[in-house]
């Protein structure tokens, strides 16, 4: 609502990062209604456009705008659905394993400045 109490339409991260050539990071793509997926599909696909209702508005992204997902495997976690081939085509894929426990304590004793021992029992 705007300051007298009536309810206004503000843009939301996405429209802004596209019109600011921010970069956007949509965690769980894989969660996501079917209609947020089609309209990433027409968004990444060669028009690169967002359609946005309720400005009657299409939305051309800035030529800075980076979009970038994450997903975990479909049928490994509840409720995770396989990306359509159009869609998953619209992006460069990364599949990372797991991190083995030797290299997770490394992390954690150099980035949180711990001791090697606390490390190995923080990943045990």
């Amino acid at each position: 609502s705007d300051e007298t109490g009536r309810l206004v339409f503000r843009e939301g991260a996405l429209v802004q990062a596209l019109r600011n050539g921010w970069w956007v990071v949509l965690d769980e793509l894989n969660l996501a209604p079917t209609e947020v997926l089609e309209a990433l599909n027409r968004l990444l696909d060669d028009n690169r456009e967002l359609m946005v209702p309720e400005l009657n508005e299409v939305v051309k992204p800035h030529p800075h705008f980076m979009l970038f997902a994450t997903q975990n495997p479909p049928g490994a976690y509840a409720g995770r659905k396989a990306l359509s081939k159009a869609l998953r085509s619209r992006f460069l894929e990364l599949h990372v394993g797991d991190i083995p426990d030797h290299e997770l304590a490394h992390i954690l004793e150099h980035r949180c400045f711990i001791a090697p021992s606390y490390a190995e029992k923080l990943v045990r």
